[in-house]
């Protein structure tokens, strides 16, 4: 009879217990969210050098900006998959940052770029509080 009080979950080669699927599914979130960033980067850019841009200078202080996000965001992305623990208060802000920017996208002139902002940034907020991800976060 096999023993009840053993975790469910399969250890990994490192000694610990194996990652919940539900914070790779986050990790993946906060990793498209980063390639998301990546393809404004790459709008920005192609409107700086196929477009005239009215404030050059803007435009590429703005895509440079864009770019250290999304690189911030990726490193959040491996922090999940590794189970940091410094991860969880910088994904949770960029998430409310995220809230911030979509909600009046959702209800304004673009609903489906609000969707694109939306609906992962609420995905990921519930899941960093979920108790296997809370756990695994928390060591």
């Amino acid at each position: 009879m096999p023993d009840r009080a053993q975790p469910r979950s399969s250890p990994q080669p490192g000694g610990g217990p194996a990652r919940s699927p539900l914070l790779s599914v986050l990790a993946a979130l906060v990793a498209l969210e980063a390639v998301l960033l990546l393809a404004g980067v790459a709008y920005l850019v192609h409107g700086l050098v196929v477009q005239d841009a009215a404030a050059p200078v803007a435009a590429v202080a703005l895509a440079a900006t864009t770019a250290v996000f999304a690189a911030a965001v990726a490193l959040c992305a491996r922090g999940l998959l590794q189970r940091a623990t410094w991860v969880r208060s910088p994904v949770l802000v960029w998430q409310v940052l995220q809230l911030a920017a979509g909600w009046p996208a959702l209800s304004g002139g673009s609903p489906w770029l609000g969707v694109l902002l939306v609906v992962p940034a609420v995905l990921v907020l519930v899941g960093l509080f979920l108790p296997p991800v809370s756990a695994q976060l928390s060591r």
